[in-house]
């Protein structure tokens, strides 16, 4: 039976060869059509989302605050444009105030993030925190833009 398989693709006429050829790329074309385009992987590394209070908080436990201002929000997605860059704020977990005594109402960092202002809390006397409105994203998430994004503490 070896001695015939030898012989048999001795038969195979050039012409049909070809067309396995052809066929074989023929079936390779979509694939290579579907192939992401450079610009749309671009614009997809460009893309963070927002998270819950827990999901902000950094290996310090300070909660990340993007900026609005930093991109284009939709929803719950920001565009940080091409390339990206954006501005966080990081606040430090402490006590803070909606006015700069005692009495006032406490309000929690994802609130601060969420309404955006100047925000008190008491060290040495009343200090301001001012925070810009922004999204709660992950450290996470940040790092893939590392050197892109510009920090500020609070």
């Amino acid at each position: 039976m070896n001695d015939r398989i030898p012989q048999v693709m001795q038969q195979v006429p050039e012409s049909v060869a070809r067309r396995s050829i052809l066929r074989g790329a023929m079936v390779a074309a979509p694939v290579i059509a579907t192939l992401s385009s450079g610009a749309a992987l671009a614009r997809s590394s460009s893309l963070i989302s927002s998270t819950s209070p827990s999901g902000a908080l950094d290996a310090l436990g300070r909660t990340q605050c993007l900026d609005k201002r930093s991109g284009d929000l939709k929803g719950t997605v920001m565009d940080l444009g091409t390339p990206p860059s954006g501005s966080v704020t990081a606040i430090t977990q402490r006590d803070y105030r909606t006015e700069p005594k005692g009495s006032a109402a406490p309000i929690s960092e994802a609130e601060m993030c969420a309404r955006g202002g100047d925000f008190y809390y008491q060290s040495s006397g009343w200090q301001t925190a001012r925070v810009p409105r922004g999204i709660l994203v992950s450290a996470t998430a940040l790092s893939s833009f590392a050197g892109s994004i510009r920090f500020t503490e609070v």
